[in-house]
């Protein structure tokens, strides 16, 4: 009965977490299209607001899915390692690529932006914000390659965790 319990949580945390990251995606689709910077600031700033909800989604994704895979005996199983590790790598790309390519708009427009993995940083005191360098940085943003990203890897997950290939 508790494996059930757990099937539905962690369907119900998939849920949340594309429900909660669909506000990022959106940014990362609306950004190039904003010459405004308060518009643009105020874009980056949008999916902090979900940052929460998606860390508890990610964590209760990683915590159904190591009891289910303990509850079945999964885990000497080549698809449940997959599935897992490919869930990590997504986390780990998608955290660099955030980083690399937002977190220098953040910077340049005066705001908090973030480093390494979790280091947050305080707005440049009276930065002079030069536009023409925020639109060549939001440029090089590519929200196609996240998507496609994000729809493979989910792809592939779903193909593992239902048909169990290996």
């Amino acid at each position: 009965m508790l494996y059930q319990w757990m099937v539905w949580l962690h369907v119900l945390f998939a849920f949340l977490f594309f429900f909660v990251h669909g506000v990022s995606m959106a940014t990362a689709f609306l950004l190039p299209k904003e010459k405004d910077a308060k518009r643009i600031s105020m874009l980056l700033d949008l999916p902090s607001i979900t940052i929460a909800p998606m860390g508890i989604s990610m964590l209760g994704l990683l915590v159904t899915s190591i009891y289910m895979g303990g509850a079945a005996n999964w885990w000497a199983r080549g698809w449940w390692g997959a599935s897992f590790l490919l869930f990590l790598a997504m986390i780990f790309w998608m955290t660099w690529y955030g980083r690399a390519n937002y977190s220098p708009i953040r910077k340049e427009l005066g705001l908090h932006y973030m480093t390494g993995f979790s280091t947050r940083n305080a707005p440049v005191e009276n930065k002079q914000v030069d536009m023409e360098e925020v639109y060549k940085l939001i440029a090089r943003t590519n929200p196609h390659l996240l998507a496609t990203v994000g729809l493979v890897v989910l792809g592939l997950l779903l193909w593992l965790m239902r048909l169990k290939p290996f």
